[in-house]
This record gives structure tokens, sequence and C-alpha cells, in this order.
């Protein structure tokens, strides 16, 4: 906005406008404005109202959507990708029932588990810090939005191959604005992502997520109904995750809980050289709310 100034008939408080407009981010209301510059008269509001359309002429502001008096800054800047010098090595990251050796992950990926309640979310969660903790090279952090130090113990003392202080990661109690603290260089689990309307912003906080990694990963679980193809958020769910899988309850002839299944539902990247596992599919049960045990191997549902 360097000589917008110029492109506009301006006054001391239109400069001082045009200022504060180029050193924002964001969507902001003409209230915003008001409360900032304390702006109380109708003559104030007129130059306010006239600087921020003439900005929208000149192609500096655009409105935001259909709510009058909403404005956000015109962003021009170019990422562009160097690919060229980009670097190919996968993000090493081992998964319950050796997901890793059919689907690759590379460093800023999204990884989303949809499930139903009871079919093992959390001890997946725990499996990938059990079978990384000693392996990675990065930190793990594990937000939790349900579990505190009591369940966090009990869940880990199910671990009989894993002595109680040999678990090496951090656990952080956090239920919302989880791209506030996620670690960009880390392992980070979050388990899980709440949300309880508006289901299609789970889009928007996924990615700002991914915003936040550099050489890191995130693994983000979801809620889903039995009926759902996808968890809560949908298909918006699925719009920047490298690998989206779904674990849903089955039920045995009484009607009693028989054991959960495994879908991937979408793998951008599978392992050359193994059987693509998209579709894919995997019977487990779940113990003590930690051990996974498959009942089947991997099969495609005819």
């Amino acid at each position: 906005m360097n000589s917008i100034a110029t492109k506009i008939e301006s006054t001391g408080l239109q400069n001082k406008i045009i200022d504060w407009c180029e050193a924002g981010t964001g969507d902001f209301s003409e209230y915003d404005v008001d409360r900032h510059f304390d702006l109380q008269d109708a003559d104030e509001k007129q130059i306010r109202f006239d600087t921020l359309e003439g900005l929208v002429k000149i192609g500096e502001l655009q409105r935001v959507g259909s709510r009058r008096g909403w404005y956000r800054r015109v962003d021009r800047s170019l990422n562009v990708i160097d690919w060229k010098s980009a670097e190919t090595t996968e993000f090493e990251l081992y998964m319950p029932f050796s997901l890793h050796t059919q689907a690759r992950i590379f460093p800023k990926s999204i990884i989303a588990i949809s499930g139903e309640k009871n079919t093992g979310k959390t001890a997946f969660c725990l499996n990938i810090v059990k079978m990384n903790q000693n392996k990675s090279t990065l930190p793990i952090f594990y937000f939790s939005s349900e579990m505190l130090a009591p369940e966090f113990k009990v869940r880990l003392q199910a671990f009989n191959d894993v002595p109680i202080q040999d678990w090496n990661f951090t656990p952080i109690h956090r239920t919302e604005n989880f791209a506030d603290i996620v670690q960009p260089d880390a392992i980070n689990i979050i388990d899980f992502l709440e949300i309880y309307d508006k289901f299609w912003m789970i889009g928007k906080y996924i990615t700002d997520i991914f915003n936040r990694l550099n050489k890191g990963v995130a693994v983000i679980c979801v809620q889903k109904s039995g009926s759902a193809e996808h968890g809560r958020g949908g298909t918006f769910l699925i719009e920047k995750p490298r690998l989206t899988i779904n674990l849903t309850r089955n039920y045995d002839e009484q009607a009693d809980l028989d054991g959960a299944t495994l879908h991937v539902t979408n793998c951008k990247f599978p392992r050359p050289g193994a059987e693509n596992p998209n579709g894919k599919r995997i019977d487990y049960h779940c113990y003590g709310g930690s051990y996974l045990k498959p009942i089947s191997g991997w099969y495609r549902q005819s």
C-alpha cells in the first residue's frame, strides 16, 4: 500500500486508517476502525467510510462475504514453491497395524483419525507414542481434551511392555485453539478436536494446524457417528490430511459390541512396491483402552 495515499483523496485521519489497514491481517469491521481511532462524530465516521470504500475501489481491500461493513486486506504475496531443491525424505512415523509399511508420510503432514466412541482412538494414538518415542529424533506432544493425569497414568500402566518411567512424551490438556500451541518440529497428537456446531469450520481448524507445521506432523482425532462416511466436518475434514482413516464399531449376532474395523479412506502417498492401502480394512479388538489386537488380516470389502 505504499502509494495508496496518492490514489485516493487523503486527510490526516485517512492516512492513519490506510497505515492501520496496511499493518493488519485477517478480517476486520468498520467498528474495529472506530474503536481503534475512537471515532465518535458523524464526520469522522464518514471519512472512515470513504477511506475504506476508496481502498476497495483501488483493489487494496475486499469486502468479506455478505457481511455489511466487513473487510480484509488483499494479499498479493506469492509463496513460490521451490520444488527443485525440496527434500523428498519421508517422515519416519510408525503406526499400528503396520500402516507405515503401506503409506508414506512426509514432513508437514496431517493424519486424520475419525472414530466412533469406544473404537480405540486414544489407544491408537498412545500406540503411536509407544512406537515412536525411542525412534524419532523429534519430540512428541500429546494434546488431550479429555484425559487428565490419573487417566493418563492408568492407560499407560496398562502397557505391560513399557515400564511407566520409560514413557517419553509431553502430555498437555487442551480443548480448543490447537493451532496456537502445535509444535512446528514435532510429532503432534490431538486427541481429540472437539467441534459441536458449524462443522464446516473443521477444515479451517485443520488448515490452521497445517500452517503451523514445519518439519513435524499432526495426528488429529475427531468423533464420527456410526452411519457417517466421514467424521464430524464431512468432506471438509478430508481436504488437507495426507492419510485419513475411519474407526467403526462392529456388533455380533446378539447386537453386542464385537471389536471395531479400521478403514483407510484416503491415502495420498501409497508406498511404492506395496499394495495400495486405499479402501483396505482390518478388524481388531481394543483391550484395556491401550492394546490393539488385529483379529483379521488386511482386506477389501466386496
